[in-house]
C-alpha cells in the first residue's frame, strides 16, 4: 500500500529548492582544489541512482510538497507552480541517457498518490549523490560554499539554499574586510557559523533519505504508521518547514554573536534602503532621549558600518548586514557599550 506525506506551508521552498544535477566536470574541479587544498571530503556516497524531471502535471495545490516512500523507493514532489512538479525519485535500473516522460509517469504510477499525472516533459537527468562536507571553509584566502564544501541527498530540496546561505553569511563579511572596515575575525567566522548548520542539513536529509528508502519491513510499518501521525501535528509541521527553508538557522555561540543570534525578521528592513551592508542598530521608539543621543554618537564613530533605525519594539538591537542579530538588550544605556564592544572586536 502506498503512502503519501503531505507537508504545507512550503511555497516558498519549493522557488528555491535544490538544483541538484550534478554537473561532472565542476564537481572535478571541486575535486582537484580541495586536494590542493588538504580538504577531505568526508562522507559517503548513497548506493541508489535518482532521476530528476521537472514536469507538467495536471492542476494541483501548490503549497504542498510530498514525499512518497513505497516498496519501490522513495519519491519527493515538490511544487514549481499550479502545474509544473519536480520529481525525484530513486531509479535501480537507468533507461536511456536522461529519464524518459514515459518512465516518469510508470514511477508517479507505482508512488505518487492517485491522480497525479506527469503530461509534458521539460527537463530530466540521472545522477548519483554522496553526502559528505569539508571540515572548515576557509583555508587562508579561499573560501569554499556551495557544493564545494558540501553535497547531500535531494530529498528535502536545501542544497540551493544551503549554498546561498553560505555565500549569504560570507558576501558581507568580505564586503567589510576588503572596504577597509573589517578585519579577520569575521572572516574567520564564516567557517565557524555555517560548519553546524551544514553538518545539520547533512544528518537531516540523510536521516530522511534513509527513513523513506529504507527496505526493512517492519521499519516501513513503523514509518508508516508514526509519520502520518506526527504530521499533523502544528509543532512538527512548524519545525520542518523551518528546517526546509532554513528560516530557522541561527548563530547563536558563535564568535561575532551576543545570544540567540536568529534572523531579524521585521518588516521595515526590507526594500528601501535595506540593510546597505551596514549594521543597523535599532532603538525602541520609547527609548530615553539619552539613550537615543549616545545610540546616535556611538553609530557615528563607525561611519560607513553602522546606521541608527528606530522601532516600535523595546529595547536596542544590533542586526549584521546579514539580518540576524548580534546583540540585543532591553532600554539601557550599558547595553550600548556591549554594542561598542561588538563593532570593535570586528572593525578594530
Amino acid at each position: 500500500m502506498r503512502k503519501t506525506f503531505v507537508f504545507n506551508g512550503t511555497r516558498a521552498l519549493s522557488r528555491c529548492s535544490s538544483e541538484i544535477r550534478q554537473d561532472s566536470g565542476r564537481n572535478t574541479r571541486g575535486r582537484q582544489r580541495r586536494r590542493l587544498l588538504n580538504l577531505p571530503f568526508r562522507g559517503a556516497e548513497y548506493r541508489d541512482s535518482f532521476l530528476l524531471a521537472d514536469v507538467e502535471t495536471n492542476s494541483l495545490p501548490a503549497e504542498e510538497m510530498l514525499l512518497g516512500p513505497s516498496e519501490s523507493g522513495p519519491i519527493a514532489i515538490f511544487p514549481m507552480s499550479a502545474t509544473r512538479r519536480r520529481i525525484v525519485a530513486t531509479i535501480e535500473t537507468t533507461e536511456g541517457e536522461a529519464p524518459s516522460l514515459d518512465l516518469v509517469c510508470r514511477v508517479l504510477q507505482d508512488r505518487a498518490p492517485q491522480g497525479i499525472e506527469a503530461r509534458a516533459l521539460h527537463w530530466s537527468s540521472y545522477f548519483r549523490i554522496h553526502h559528505r562536507q569539508v571540515a572548515q571553509l576557509r583555508v587562508g584566502r579561499i573560501f569554499l560554499a556551495g557544493d564545494a564544501a558540501h553535497i547531500h541527498s535531494p530529498l528535502g530540496g536545501q542544497g540551493m539554499n544551503t549554498g546561498l546561505h553560505d555565500v549569504w553569511n560570507l558576501a558581507w563579511k568580505l564586503d567589510l574586510f576588503l572596504h577597509g572596515h573589517g578585519n579577520q575575525q569575521p572572516l574567520d567566522s564564516y567557517s565557524a557559523e555555517r560548519i553546524p548548520v551544514i553538518q545539520s542539513v547533512i544528518e537531516t536529509t540523510d536521516l530522511l533519505t534513509k527513513v523513506m528508502g529504507t527496505l526493512n519491513k517492519f521499519a516501513q510499518a513503523l514509518r508508516n504508521t508514526i509519520i502520518p501521525m506526527v504530521s499533523r501535528l502544528a509543532p512538527f509541521q512548524h519545525a520542518l518547514v523551518e528546517q526546509l527553508s532554513e528560516l530557522g538557522i541561527a548563530y547563536g555561540g558563535g564568535p561575532i554573536v551576543e545570544g540567540p543570534g536568529k534572523r531579524y525578521f521585521e518588516d521595515f528592513v526590507r526594500g528601501g534602503k535595506g540593510f546597505g551592508g551596514r549594521f543597523l542598530l535599532i532603538v525602541g521608539n520609547e527609548a530615553e532621549p539619552s539613550t537615543r543621543t549616545l545610540a546616535q554618537q556611538l553609530v557615528e564613530q563607525f561611519p560607513g558600518i553602522a546606521e541608527l533605525r528606530s522601532d516600535e519594539h523595546p529595547g536596542i538591537t544590533l542586526v549584521r548586514p546579514d539580518g540576524y542579530v548580534a546583540y540585543s538588550s532591553g532600554d539601557d544605556p550599558a547595553a550600548l557599550q556591549s554594542v561598542r564592544s561588538l563593532l570593535e572586536r570586528q572593525t578594530g
